[in-house]
C-alpha cells in the first residue's frame, strides 16, 4: 500500500509539473490533487527537494525510454548516434518543465542516490553500442550526454531558432565524421 500511495504521489506530481509548472508542486498540493490528507505526502517524503527527486527519477525513466526506442530503430552507429541526438532535444524542447527539473541545481551530486541510480542506469542503456560492439567509455557517453545537454539547452532557451538554425542542423554536423 505504501509504494502505491507514493507512485500516486509522484504521479500526481508530474501532473502538477505537466499542467502548471515546477513552481506549483509544493507536498501540499500533491497531497490535495491525489485526494490525501495534505499530510500524508510527508510520511513519504521528507521535504519537497525528496519529492522532486523522485519526479525527477521518472521522468529521467521516460527520457531513457524516449531515446532508447528512437536508438533501437536504427542499425549502424552514425544512424544511432542521429537518434540519440534527435531524441534527446525533442524530448526537452517537448516536455519543458520536465527536462527542467531533472537538472535542477537542487539535485546536487552525491544527494539522491535513487536519482544517482537512475542516471546510471539511463547511461548504461544509452550505451549504444551495436551488436558485436563494446561498450562506449564513461568518459565518450559523458561527452556525448554534455553536448546532448547543451544542445537541449539551445534548442529551449531559442538560441538555435533566434540563429535560423533547427537542432537537426546542428545534430548532422555532430554526427558527419561518422559518415562512411
Amino acid at each position: 500500500m505504501m509504494d502505491d500511495t507514493r507512485t500516486r504521489l509522484v504521479e500526481s506530481a508530474l501532473r502538477l509539473l505537466r499542467e502548471e509548472g515546477l513552481d506549483a508542486v509544493t507536498l501540499r498540493a500533491v497531497g490535495d490533487l491525489t485526494g490525501l490528507s495534505r499530510t500524508a505526502p510527508y510520511r513519504h517524503f521528507t521535504d519537497k527537494t525528496a519529492l522532486l527527486a523522485a519526479l525527477a527519477v521518472r521522468v529521467i525513466a521516460d527520457l531513457s525510454a524516449h531515446v532508447a526506442a528512437a536508438i533501437s530503430q536504427e542499425a549502424d552507429r552514425r544512424d544511432r548516434l542521429r537518434a540519440f541526438y534527435l531524441s534527446y532535444v525533442e524530448y526537452a524542447t517537448a516536455h519543458r518543465e520536465e527536462y527542467r527539473l531533472v537538472f535542477a541545481s537542487e539535485f546536487l551530486a552525491g544527494h539522491h542516490p535513487e536519482l544517482e541510480e537512475a542516471i546510471d542506469q539511463v547511461t548504461t542503456a544509452l550505451g549504444m553500442a551495436g551488436a558485436g560492439e563494446g561498450p562506449v567509455p564513461k568518459a565518450r557517453l559523458m561527452a556525448l550526454l554534455s553536448t546532448a545537454h547543451g544542445l537541449a539547452e539551445l534548442a529551449v532557451a531559442g538560441q538555435l531558432a533566434h540563429k535560423g538554425l533547427g537542432y537537426e542542423d546542428i545534430v548532422d554536423v555532430l554526427v558527419a565524421p561518422f559518415v562512411d
